[in-house]
């Protein structure tokens, strides 16, 4: 008796835990996989990608990450601000470096002096670009952030 309820224990869980585990068919509007495609990765990494990974939370942040060879990986995160947050960002944006950034976005700069993070603010929408690489990164996450920005609502 003992083993049935065991069995039965067991068998709910894995029916709970593989209910949670599938996903929707296709990211909804506002989820970072909707905004970065499998072909815009390949494209900035200049190879195959696998994925997408992406985790998101019901009307907040999200991530979508897509993987090439070794260390190689492009990774986008979309969180939205409130008024007051989005102030506070760009405030802090203004501190940091705009080179080459002219017209991809209402605030955008570097994260830091080696490009491999780009962050921009859209309306009161956050999103940032961190790409991994061989070699120089900076056009090919300028060239993803501006897809990114076009497909933003």
């Amino acid at each position: 008796m003992r083993r049935m309820v065991c069995l039965a224990a067991m068998l709910a869980a894995t029916a709970i835990v593989a209910s949670a585990q599938t996903k929707p068919a296709a990211p909804a509007a506002g989820e970072a996989c909707s905004l970065l495609t499998k072909d815009d990765a390949g494209t900035a990494l200049g190879e195959a990608v696998t994925g997408p990974k992406s985790v998101s939370v019901p009307g907040g942040a999200s991530s979508c990450e897509y993987t090439g060879s070794g260390i190689h990986v492009v990774h986008l995160n979309v969180i939205p601000f409130d008024p007051a947050t989005a102030a506070v960002y760009k405030a802090k944006c203004a501190q940091k470096s705009k080179d080459g950034l002219t017209g991809l976005g209402d605030v955008t700069c570097w994260y830091n002096d080696k490009h491999g993070e780009l962050q921009v603010l859209k309306g009161n929408t956050f999103f940032s670009i961190e790409l991994r690489k061989s070699g120089d990164p900076t056009e090919a996450i300028k060239a993803v952030a501006r897809k990114v920005y076009e497909r933003m609502k």
